[in-house]
């Protein structure tokens, strides 16, 4: 065994190297480098050996970047299934067909540049374009500290010439939309849209609520639950923060009594073909609505009201933009909404303040006058 040690940062690492002759004859050397300890070294080694002989070894330097990519996307455990499909979908569409069959040793800034371009060209929002350019960079870190490659292309890569995220456009009803669209909508699944406009809930977190996390007498919900991907239900909000408990006005609690009086029939009609798991909103049979077909719903929900377009997730927007408008207090909206930061609120909605400097210097001037 042939093991070997060098500093890097400090630190001493391990790398092996050996000798073997090709299918020609020819003599090459197989080395791989950024082991911690000899003891992996070794193992390493004797599985290089062994590949080498049965034909299975890949030398390093003859690697594309789509060959690096799969195994490494596939040794990744410490993201969500919905964010591993997203990954995967934005390897195979658009990072493999344009730099795939670069040599991972070869890539360049060049390279990078041309993904940009071609994401560009595509018409992606700046937002997808920077996850995906994101995506890249952080699998060439992970090469660099695994010793595939020296150095990371991004890291020489001018700052101009990576891509931005433009700030999206939050778009909101106004109140006589929202009139509108409440008056004219007639649904056994109301309740989703009545929640997303009076508390600004998530859409995972409305699909996801239970009956157990709602206090009608007080006014109370409990975010403790949410519906994700693939209709898996977790325990605890998106984030941290999100985490909290949201007042809600009697007119939600009316139409929440309203929804449950529902939910209790169809309990009782179903029978023992009723899956019970208390949440609020539920198909017929008691199991979760469909995720993946929700925005199709929504599309038909808002046809049928004639209201002007707008995403689901902007109805979280509308509750906020409605109680800024009507001068509550950020502090209020960010724990409303369970943003982590005020900072969140004030950027997302400060375009919708516009009196809050002119009512502040107008109250200052009666102070002093």
């Amino acid at each position: 065994m042939a093991i070997y040690e060098y500093s890097k940062r400090g630190k001493i690492h391990y790398f092996y190297s050996f000798e073997v002759k090709d299918f020609h004859g020819k003599r090459k050397t197989i080395k791989q480098k950024g082991f911690t300890g000899k003891r992996e070294a070794r193992a390493a080694e004797a599985e290089a050996r062994v590949e080498w002989e049965k034909g299975l070894f890949v030398d390093p330097s003859t690697i594309t970047y789509a060959e690096y990519l799969k195994t490494w996307i596939t040794n990744k455990h410490n993201i969500s299934p919905q964010t591993r499909e997203t990954n995967e979908g934005q390897i195979k569409n658009h990072i493999n067909p344009v730099i795939g069959n670069v040599l991972l040793q070869k890539l360049t800034t060049q390279h990078i540049e041309i993904l940009i371009t071609s994401l560009k060209n595509k018409s992606l929002s700046s937002g997808t374009v920077k996850k995906i350019f994101n995506l890249v960079n952080t699998s060439l870190k992970s090469a660099v500290k695994k010793e595939l490659i020296v150095k990371n292309p991004i890291d020489l890569m001018d700052v101009g010439s990576k891509p931005a995220v433009k700030k999206g456009r939050v778009d909101f009803w106004t109140v006589d939309e929202v009139k509108e669209f409440l008056d004219g909508l007639e649904h056994r699944h109301r309740i989703i849209f009545v929640l997303a406009i009076y508390t600004g809930m998530r859409r995972g977190e409305i699909l996801g609520l239970r009956w157990r996390d709602i206090d009608l007498v007080f006014g109370q919900i409990r975010i403790s639950q949410i519906l994700a991907f693939k209709g898996e239900i977790k325990d605890g909000a998106k984030t941290v923060s999100g985490n909290r408990s949201i007042s809600i006005p009697p007119i939600v609690v009316s139409e929440l009594r309203k929804h449950r009086t529902t939910i209790i029939r169809e309990k009782w009609e179903a029978q023992e073909e009723y899956k019970d798991h208390d949440l609020v909103v539920c198909r017929k049979n008691g199991m979760p609505v469909s995720w993946s077909n929700f925005h199709k719903f929504w599309l038909r929900i808002l046809s049928k009201t004639k209201v002007r377009p707008i995403r689901f997730h902007d109805l979280r927007h509308t509750c906020a933009s409605l109680l800024l408008s009507g001068g509550i207090h950020p502090k209020i909206v960010q724990e409303l909404l369970g943003h982590s930061s005020i900072k969140i609120t004030l950027d997302t909605y400060s375009h919708m303040m516009p009196n809050i400097q002119a009512d502040a210097v107008k109250t200052l001037e009666k102070m002093l006058n």
